[in-house]
């Protein structure tokens, strides 16, 4: 698998704290990813939890060009993704900085707030790393 969680126990922890989610009785919800990367984290999190609506945010997948500008000059990671265009077309992975709470909000306002939407159940913040922006995210969410 290219997802690879050995070293983390990344899978004993989602199994602990969220296998309930992943049976095939659960009710569906909404996922969010933040940090979709090459989609290899997308892939695990669909077969995990098979009843999801799962959401990505992806910094790498705006426009070319200079960060000042709001784009992003360090080439897509996320078009290697087979998933890639089908979920650009649905509205399921997001491009943007997750650290911006405009983009945030836009994108919960926009895309998981609907009327007919699960209930937003699990934030994953697998992006930057950095302290301040998963404060962000703790913050937002």
């Amino acid at each position: 698998q290219a997802c690879r969680v050995w070293g983390h126990f990344y899978n004993t922890l989602y199994q602990e704290k969220l296998g309930h989610l992943s049976l095939d009785s659960a009710p569906s919800f909404q996922l969010l990813e933040i940090g979709f990367f090459e989609g290899d984290g997308y892939s695990t999190f669909r077969e995990f939890f098979p009843n999801a609506e799962i959401h990505s945010m992806e910094i790498s997948c705006l426009p070319a060009g200079p960060r000042f500008q709001g784009k992003w000059p360090f080439g897509n990671f996320a078009n290697i993704s087979r998933h890639y265009t089908s979920l650009l077309e649905n509205n399921r992975l997001h491009c943007g900085d997750a650290s911006d709470q405009a983009f945030l909000h836009r994108t919960w306002t926009n895309h998981m707030k609907r009327p007919d939407a699960p209930p937003l159940r699990v934030v994953i913040d697998d992006g930057s790393h950095h302290a301040l922006h998963m404060l962000q995210s703790v913050l937002f969410w």
